[in-house]
């Protein structure tokens, strides 16, 4: 038996999938399509990745449920190679904050991703303080050295990462520590598809300034003001957890917009606690 609160959590998840795009009649065509996604929802994911997150891969095929398949000529292999398509434009910025998984993120968001989700200690303090491995710090240190961007095959080996498959795999769990962190930028070449790195306070200093001037509960109101409209509602305990952002921190800024009557609460079976639904209103 459907109850009512499950039937208006349905109507919510339908509104949502047409606001992300996922359904056959609202599905985007192609990679410029996409990179107007990426500025209208602020953050994407290239592949599915988390509920709470819209993806491009589901937008492309507008399907919600689409498994994505490993061949080149597939609709995934497509979406695959809009990684250097969107990142040669600069649509935004590449990361991978979402689960850990490849995340698109508008300029306009991403101080306040930075201020959220990232580190504004340096990769120095980090290492003192136990945060970051030596992998990683090696890593680090060949980029500052360096005063530019580094092909992978340059930073492996001025990181002392030599060929092998288990050094690429430390290579790859170092990288990981400071791609989620926000401190190394992926820089899209024009020449070939060799991944490009630099440090995020190098190549993009305006927005880490930014980043450094505001509080945490200006960067969340910025992030939620930019999430909601599209998403339509927010599962606080999920979205924290798949951005890595304290749930308490989280629904006190949601519980800022309850007060300015910007979003209202629900309760709805299946979730121990009230998800926030957007109304739109003005503050």
């Amino acid at each position: 038996m459907i109850t009512e609160a499950q039937t208006d959590l349905q109507a919510l998840q339908a509104r949502r999938l047409r606001a992300w795009r996922q359904t056959p009649e609202t599905r985007i065509p192609d990679a410029h399509a996409a990179a107007q996604l990426i500025v209208e929802f602020g953050v994407a994911t290239l592949f599915p990745a988390s509920p709470e997150v819209p993806n491009l891969y589901h937008a492309y095929v507008g399907d919600p449920e689409a498994k994505a398949e490993s061949e080149w000529d597939s609709p995934a292999g497509e979406v695959y190679s809009w990684r250097w398509i969107l990142g040669r434009r600069e649509a935004g910025f590449y990361t991978a904050i979402v689960c850990g998984r490849p995340t698109w993120v508008s300029w306009d968001l991403l101080p306040a991703m930075i201020r959220l989700c990232g580190e504004l200690r340096t990769p120095d303090e980090l290492f003192d303080s136990g945060v970051l491995s030596g992998n990683a710090y090696r890593l680090a240190q060949a980029l500052e050295e360096s005063d530019g961007v580094l092909s992978t095959g340059d930073l492996r080996r001025l990181a002392r990462f030599p060929t092998g498959k288990d050094q690429r795999n430390a290579y790859l769990k170092a990288m990981a520590e400071l791609d989620t962190r926000l401190l190394v930028a992926k820089v899209f070449s024009e020449n070939d598809e060799d991944m490009r790195h630099t440090l995020v306070v190098v190549r993009y200093p305006q927005a880490v300034a930014a980043a450094e001037a505001m509080t945490r509960e200006e960067a969340l109101q910025r992030l939620l003001l930019a999430y909601l409209p599209h998403a339509l509602y927010a599962v606080p305990a999920v979205l924290a957890r798949h951005l890595k952002i304290p749930e308490a921190e989280l629904v006190a800024g949601l519980d800022r917009l309850l007060g300015a009557q910007q979003v209202a609460t629900a309760t709805v079976e299946g979730h121990k606690r009230p998800i926030y639904v957007w109304t739109g209103s003005p503050s």
